[in-house]
């Protein structure tokens, strides 16, 4: 079976893979890495969306900051203006008066958002998952210009950030596709013995080949509506949990009966 054939029949035949078993393919490396890239596309997406909204924010709000300067660790900027901007990649909190705590900066991560405080004796990043403090230690003498050039070599580094959201997303997908296979084969094993009444033994490769079948039309449909964006609610782990084990028990169908009629 070649991985075209192994392909249409799990999309178009997800009844019968169970012919899986008669014909396997000779290596799975490459269809199951191409299982991978099918879940990982719409993330793959969205991160692109994301970065190209990062880098247009960043221009606007590197056009938001005041004359300022930094003094013996300390912000100042003209009559101490400052201000709120909120997007949907970033917020970041600027007051040089020093009204503002670090709970001010944390409260506007409350969304889900990543926040950036640039206060008035430190600097707070929150990223949701933890928060940081920065103090102005060696920057006396930053001005406005500085901060302007520092975001514009940051912009010009942004394809570096999204390569690294996919091949992270990539690695993380992996694991989870690679963990899914061994919880659905144990799980279908268990519900053909409880229900079926069938033990069926195959080589651990060919094993793996059903399991990646069973998962194969699930995975397209979770990419398709992923990529129109009308998907959500439910997490793709689950999801994937939940379809495959009963593709596969669908799939394998035809096969248990005949088993049990030979016997």
């Amino acid at each position: 079976m070649t991985i075209r054939d192994f392909i249409q029949l799990s999309i178009l035949k997800p009844n019968k893979i169970w012919t899986i078993l008669q014909n396997p393919l000779k290596k799975i490396k490459g269809i199951f890495f191409l299982l991978v890239l099918l879940v990982s596309i719409p993330g793959f997406i969205r991160a692109g969306k994301d970065i190209a909204s990062m880098n247009t924010n960043l221009g606007i709000v590197a056009k938001q900051f005041p004359d300022l300067s930094i003094q013996n660790g300390k912000l100042s900027a003209g009559d101490n203006t400052g201000f709120v901007y909120r997007s949907d990649v970033f917020n970041i909190v600027f007051d040089p008066s020093g009204k503002s705590t670090d709970n001010d900066v944390t409260s506007e991560s409350s969304q889900g958002i990543p926040s950036i405080g640039i206060l008035q004796d430190h600097i707070v990043v929150d990223t949701i998952i933890n928060t940081s403090k920065f103090s102005y230690e060696g920057l006396n003498g930053f001005t406005k210009e500085n901060v302007q050039q520092f975001i514009k070599e940051f912009q010009s580094k942004l394809w570096l950030v999204f390569i690294g959201v996919l091949v992270v997303g990539f690695i993380y997908n992996t694991l989870m596709m690679y963990v899914l296979m061994i919880l659905i084969s144990f799980i279908v094993r268990l519900l053909t013995a409880l229900f079926m009444r069938a033990y069926i033994q195959m080589h651990p490769t060919v094993s793996k080949q059903l399991t990646i079948a069973a998962m194969f039309l699930p995975a397209t449909i979770y990419m398709v509506i992923g990529v129109l964006g009308i998907g959500g609610g439910v997490g793709m782990f689950m999801y994937l949990l939940v379809t495959s084990t009963f593709n596969w028990l669908l799939g394998m169908r035809e096969f248990i009966d005949q088993q049990n009629k030979n016997k």
